[in-house]
């Protein structure tokens, strides 16, 4: 389906509107040929008077004649022979004509603010849902997604994107009234002057052609200035999310220098867009130029002639006028669709993605589980193909603590994604309880699991809305007791504002080991029966550790609990240790029996020891 056909079904549920939208451009229309009409039959109404043969004030007047003379000499003399209007009857008439064009124009405005506000609602709500659209199905994506994608391509499709679809929709109001006035105006024409109305329009075709020859250039154009565009929004998300590791690298002359190649790519393809559209302006001006100068002639010789009146010979000038000025609206209108259109694709590129990860028609809701996880003869690959993950099977019982250990691309933090569906399997089986997580909503599953990650994520605002995200109906009391048991309270309680202090962007005013604290706060608030910890203290400082090994105590109780972390001395305690090594379990049992087993696992805990020892 085309972009076209897409986005009007976006305005489907507005069809009423914007016929009522439609009307108000059509009387608008009408208004516009009222203004022509009155004038040009108050030109042809004004009462004849023969002033011998000799002007001396022209007031009004119907018509003229050019007439041939011979004056006493001999000599041939052509003379315009002007009729005027009676300077009392004149005025009232003036007076008349000035009150019904107020009227006019007072209804004019009327109209044109019901048709702006109308039009501009529709294009509002058509974005709004748009752009809710595309934020649901951006939430729903699987991680694959995010990995493979730039963020600020995400985000200027969602919002430089946007921009463009909105600003076309709500231009599509002046294309609609510019049609409407085409049409009026081309009726009446042809009315008075069907061979003047010929002549008139045979600019159309060309200038059509103009257009769609054109408007094709301009959308692949508009195509990569929108890319263009996303690259510059992922440089400017780059460098924010980065600036620490610039600052510190000394590199804002190298980021600079980078920066201004992406920027000068984006200004050769927006000059390019321009050099076209610069191209059919000039050249839509000329042909309406000619079509003019036409007309003025053949309208010129039909009043001499008889054929015409002076008045709506007048008017007729006026009309093509105003018939040619919607032309190039239309023109202007079509650039900007065009642009629309590009935008459209790059928008319904994300909408047509189909998710790898989604609920099966018969998912289930799983009420409160007691944890009990195991592996079936799990295997899962990215996209390379080769296995990151080969044939595990492992069963671990509700409150049972495990830890994850191995080389860098073992695959452990890959094995706690695929328990919480972050990726699907590709073969074999994870069950929980018994049910396999293929049939259970990820809602209901993910409602089950908690995760303290690495990095700690979180989000610009209070500290209280920060502990309670994804409990957002937990009160105070609840908020409070998370914060204690995460270690958290007292410093809280230190802050300017307590629980409703602002902690920036990434709570970029907080320590790392006191956003850690937080991240353990929300994850206690959510009282999940399992728990997966990836590395969630590898990047703080000794005594951070301590704390935060405290409150992950606190937090373990009860609960199934997968543990990552490089830090072994962090895993010695847990009931259960597994060795993961190319994608494989090779060993597995508590830190003596590893120990024991003089395998793999003591050698990593030798070369960490060696380093501990360096340090």
């Amino acid at each position: 389906m085309s972009s076209a056909k897409r986005l009007f079904k976006y305005m489907v549920p507005y069809i009423g509107s914007a016929l009522i939208a439609f009307l108000c451009t059509m009387l608008i229309a009408f208004c516009e040929m009222g203004y022509v009409s009155i004038l040009a039959e108050t030109i042809d109404a004004v009462k004849i008077i023969d002033t011998n043969g000799l002007p001396t004030e022209i007031v009004f007047f119907k018509s003229f004649s050019l007439q041939k003379a011979v004056d006493q000499q001999g000599i041939s003399r052509f003379s315009i022979k002007v009729y005027l209007a009676n300077s009392d009857d004149a005025i009232r008439l003036i007076t008349y004509v000035i009150i019904f064009i107020l009227i006019v124009f007072i209804i004019k405005g009327i109209l044109t603010y019901g048709k702006t506000y109308i039009m501009s609602r529709i294009g509002q709500r058509m974005i709004l849902n748009l752009r809710y659209e595309l934020y649901s199905k951006l939430v729903h994506f699987p991680l694959s997604f995010f990995s493979e994608v730039k963020a600020g391509d995400i985000i200027s499709r969602g919002t430089n994107d946007m921009s463009m679809l909105s600003y076309s929709v709500n231009s599509m109001a002046e294309a609609v009234q510019a049609v409407a006035t085409v049409i009026v105006f081309l009726v009446m024409m042809f009315i008075k002057s069907w061979q003047l109305t010929l002549l008139a329009i045979f600019v159309f075709p060309p200038t059509m052609y103009i257009i769609n020859r054109f408007g094709k250039r301009i959308k692949r154009a508009s195509v990569r200035i929108q890319s263009k565009l996303a690259d510059i929004s992922s440089y400017f998300a780059k460098t924010i999310s980065g600036i620490k590791i610039i600052k510190s690298f000394a590199s804002e002359d190298w980021e600079k220098s980078h920066f201004a190649q992406e920027n000068k790519a984006q200004y050769s393809v927006s000059m390019k867009r321009v050099k076209i559209n610069a191209y059919q302006v000039p050249l839509i001006e000329l042909i309406s130029t000619l079509g003019m100068v036409t007309v003025f002639w053949f309208g010129f010789w039909q009043v001499i002639t008889g054929k015409l009146s002076t008045g709506w010979f007048i008017g007729f000038v006026a009309m093509v006028g105003l018939v040619y000025k919607p032309i190039k609206t239309i023109t202007t209108f079509n650039t900007s669709l065009q642009q629309a259109y590009a935008s459209a694709e790059r928008i319904f590129e994300i909408l047509d993605i189909q998710p790898e990860v989604y609920d099966s028609p018969s998912a289930i809701s799983l009420k409160r589980i007691n944890g009990n996880v195991e592996l079936h003869d799990v295997t899962f690959w990215y996209e390379s193909g080769k296995p990151v993950l080969n044939h595990i099977n492992l069963r671990v019982n509700a409150g049972e603590s495990v830890a994850l250990v191995g080389p860098s691309g073992a695959g452990k933090t890959t094995l706690v994604n695929l328990i919480m569906r972050f990726y699907d399997v590709k073969e074999g089986e994870i069950t929980i309880d018994g049910y396999p997580i293929s049939r259970i909503s990820l809602k209901s599953l993910r409602s089950q699991i908690g995760l303290v990650p690495q990095e700690t994520i979180l989000f610009s605002g209070t500290v209280k809305e920060n502990i309670a995200y994804g409990r957002f109906d937990a009160t105070d009391e609840e908020i409070i007791q998370s914060a204690k048991s995460a270690n958290i309270h007292d410093y809280i309680m230190q802050l300017p504002n307590g629980y409703n202090t602002h902690i920036g962007e990434h709570g970029m005013q907080l320590s790392g080991g006191q956003r850690q604290c937080i991240s353990i706060a929300r994850a206690i608030l959510k009282d999940p029966r399992i728990l997966i910890l990836d590395e969630a203290t590898s990047s703080l400082d000794t005594e951070s550790e301590q704390l935060i090994q405290d409150a992950l105590a606190n937090l373990m109780k009860g609960r199934t609990t997968f543990i990552i972390a490089h830090r072994l001395s962090t895993v010695m305690n847990s009931d259960r240790i597994i060795v993961l090594n190319n994608g494989e379990i090779v060993e597995s049992g508590t830190h003596n029996q590893l120990l024991a087993m003089d395998g793999l696992y003591r050698k990593l805990c030798n070369m960490q020891l060696r380093i501990d020892v360096s340090q």
